[in-house]
């Protein structure tokens, strides 16, 4: 019979036991991140409020063309207008929006008169803004009167402002930068602004 050998016990030493990092080492870590956030963050925030702009003038875009749909199927004024209680129309376009055919033309949507749709509140960090009070569609999709709808990020920097317009024949148009100065201009061709 064959006899083993015993092993050999290494010695562990507390200073093979202890492998970490250095203090420079940490810094040059800390350094680098502070960098990367520094970069990073400016750029998020950015895409953040662009998607939020988009979102919101797409919503609101979709719901204009709805009204003017409804008017044109059902031949009959359709209304679409802020509201606070989803009855009366009022004039802060930040408030929830609703369409509804407006059968006595009062421009408040009474009990017997449905509502067709409706968008929630606007995002707190945008504002939009218009001076019509309502957006009127009549049977032949034409509206009452040319409308514009301003939407802009509550820190009112102009280069994310969006404009939507709508002519009297019921189109209705998003606003582009036309001259690549990163700020969308109206049909005029002057520069949007959130002040």
């Amino acid at each position: 019979m064959r006899h083993r050998k015993p092993k050999k016990t290494q010695k562990i030493t507390l200073q093979s036991r202890l492998k970490g990092t250095t203090l420079v080492e940490l810094m040059v870590v800390v350094g680098i991140l502070a960098i990367l956030g520094t970069l990073g963050v400016p750029s998020f925030l950015s895409i953040l409020t662009k998607s939020r702009i988009t979102s919101e003038t797409n919503q609101l875009n979709g719901l204009i063309r709805f009204a003017r749909f409804k008017a044109i199927e059902q031949e009959q004024l359709a209304v679409l207008c802020p509201t606070s209680d989803y009855s009366l129309c009022n004039d802060d376009w930040n408030d929830p929006k609703i369409v509804f055919i407006d059968a006595n033309h009062n421009n408040e949507r009474e009990p017997e008169e449905p509502m067709l749709m409706s968008m929630p509140k606007s995002n707190n960090s945008n504002q939009i803004y218009s001076r019509n009070r309502t957006l009127k569609f009549y049977e032949s999709g034409i509206t009452a009167s040319p409308a514009s709808v301003r939407i802009c990020p509550s820190s009112k920097e102009a280069k994310y402002a969006r404009l939507l317009t709508v002519s009297l024949q019921g189109k209705i148009k998003l606003s582009r930068d036309k001259n690549g100065d990163g700020i969308h201009e109206n049909g005029a061709g002057v520069a949007l602004s959130c002040i």
